[in-house]
């Protein structure tokens, strides 16, 4: 917690200090003035000492008042200034992890760490620029002034301070384990939710509503159940306090009842320490409520200070070597292979072929047979573990990911939209494209009819995930986005599987128009859809199995099954 505490801009720092002092000490004047007006206006019944000392009163809860206001607001725009930047970072920093990083924490958790993880960091900063700084102040200044006005009643407060003290430290020993189980717990809650809100057609088509959302609820009251716990223990924390200091109290004014009658003591500085009793209550419950927020804080921290610190895999070289976005683009595969992690095997291995501009290269497999992790060695997705992936000749590593990304067009294997309008999401590929552009990569994809259908056109309105879109326009709108890019390099992982057989056939024939000088990789499942390529890898159980065209191919058994498999399910 400490780490990001720190992160706070001195000058707020110091107006939080500045304004919760003044603060502090316009609160203390206060009972001293009381006990001014009893002893030196009514007891003396001299009114114009009440009138003055009633109007020093009212400057200073004035004082007081502004004090505390530009403390809040000082106090609310930091913690808030810090989340945003947190948020920011966090976000960031997520859009640079691999799949390695991704897979370390998981979609659910990340999100729980952006959102909730931060909020706990921002009340915390808030409470602690607030009350941690004005708190002790007062605590402190109320038992100064408190022993200056009796040095014997003020011996109570050293039996009671120890004591309390120590209660409130053995109660957070035992609360603090409960609230980092708690964040793991809402990790586990949002990655239930977010399971089933993506997959809520699967839900439905296998009757399993039920069966989900006992699910949920059974991680729910787990939940519920630590929190619960937690709150149990930390709900003995006020009472213990309450209780130590009405005690106090207490015993305060059954001492002092005694040094009055003994007239040791006059009733006015009597009155303005049972003030300062309360006051230093007032502090003690205040640090007592940031007892009970900074366990899960410090939490909160140390999970977001995980993501902060978590070293990425993926990063771009030092200094990167750049290839011209107007040069033809080639892709060259020499001994390459990957494994994940700590896996025994390799998932592909000794892959060699080469896309030169203007050829199409077609990837075909079975399942699980290595074709997307490809697509993810040449954007950098993931980085070879022996041989080398080149663009025009130079290993991708050596390349900033900026320059090689900005070299591909990509469609992925499921298509993703964006919500806002088919003009923005087109424009992910070019923000610079003219409509002009937009409608002729619209015409490529096979997309220009349907969006020219809708009453908005080009700013038709595209909903989360592209939902208002059939899984074909869906595909298509995507493809349009990559030529949009005009790339050096296009590369389709399964990005025809949602078309109609002509539709696949029309847009392959029209790709020809943009890839003249491109190097052009399709990944895919149907063999009409790579047919006409220049060359086909047949990949099996991550190695390549068979290379060429289509005729030289169905001399190899596992395309040809492949072949013949998909003509007895077409009949």
């Amino acid at each position: 917690m400490w780490r990001l505490i720190k992160r706070i801009p001195f000058w707020a720092m110091f107006g939080a200090i500045v304004f919760a002092l003044t603060q502090a000490i316009g609160e203390l004047l206060l009972p001293t003035q009381t006990a001014r007006i009893i002893d030196e206006g009514v007891a003396a019944g001299d009114m114009q000492a009440i009138y003055r000392i009633g109007g020093q009163m009212i400057l200073i809860t004035i004082l007081v008042i502004i004090s505390a206001g530009i403390s809040v607001y000082i106090s609310a725009r930091t913690s808030q200034n810090l989340g945003r930047k947190l948020r920011n970072e966090i976000y960031t920093k997520v859009l640079q992890f691999s799949k390695e990083n991704m897979g370390t924490y998981g979609e659910a958790s990340l999100i729980t760490r952006s959102s909730n993880d931060i909020q706990q960091v921002e009340v915390t900063v808030m409470m602690i620029m607030r009350m941690v700084l004005l708190s002790p102040a007062m605590l402190l200044a109320a038992v100064v002034m408190a022993v200056l006005a009796s040095p014997e009643l003020s011996l109570v407060y050293a039996v009671s301070g120890p004591v309390l003290a120590l209660l409130i430290f053995i109660i957070l020993r035992i609360v603090s384990p409960y609230f980092k189980s708690m964040q793991n717990k809402v990790d586990d809650l949002n990655l239930i939710f977010r399971e089933g809100l993506t997959g809520v057609r699967v839900v439905r088509a296998f009757n399993k509503s039920d069966f989900e959302v006992a699910r949920f609820a059974e991680a729910n009251k787990d939940y519920a159940d630590t929190a619960i716990k937690a709150m149990f223990r930390m709900s003995f924390l006020m009472p213990i306090m309450t209780t130590i200091l009405s005690l106090t109290n207490i015993t305060l004014s059954w001492r002092g009842a005694h040094l009055v009658a003994a007239q040791n003591l006059s009733v006015g500085v009597i009155l303005s320490f049972v003030n300062y009793s309360f006051i230093i209550m007032f502090s003690f419950m205040m640090l007592g409520m940031i007892f009970v927020i900074l366990p899960r804080a410090q939490v909160s921290a140390q999970r977001i200070n995980e993501i902060l610190d978590t070293e990425i895999a993926i990063h771009s070289p030092e200094n990167p070597v750049s290839i011209d976005r107007q040069a033809p683009g080639e892709v060259t595969f020499e001994n390459v292979a990957f494994r994940f992690g700590n896996a025994e095997h390799n998932v592909v291995d000794d892959i060699n072929f080469q896309v030169k501009p203007g050829q199409t290269l077609a990837i075909i497999g079975g399942t699980g047979s290595g074709k997307t992790t490809i697509a993810n060695l040449l954007l950098r997705f993931s980085d070879v573990i022996k041989g080398a992936v080149k663009v025009n000749g130079t290993d991708v590593r050596d390349l900033s990911l900026n320059n090689l990304r900005d070299l591909v067009g990509y469609v992925p294997q499921k298509a993703n939209l964006f919500s806002g309008t088919i003009r923005e999401n087109l424009k992910y590929g070019n923000g610079d494209a003219t409509d002009e552009e937009l409608w002729y990569a619209l015409r490529i994809a096979q997309s220009e009819s349907f969006v020219r259908e809708l009453p908005d056109g080009l700013d038709a309105h595209v909903a989360q995930g592209g939902n208002n879109f059939s899984g074909g326009q869906k595909q298509r709108l995507c493809i349009a986005r990559a030529i949009v890019k005009q790339a050096n390099i296009y590369l389709f992982d399964d990005s025809f599987s949602a078309l109609d057989y002509t539709t696949d056939r029309n847009l392959r024939g029209a790709l020809k128009e943009v890839t003249e000088n491109a190097a052009t990789i399709i990944i895919a499942q149907r063999v009409s859809t790579i047919r006409d390529a220049d060359t086909i890898v047949v990949l099996d159980k991550g190695e390549i199995s068979g290379i060429g065209s289509h005729d030289e191919l169905m001399a190899n058994d596992i395309y040809r099954e492949i072949v013949e498999s998909q003509i007895k399910g077409a009949n």
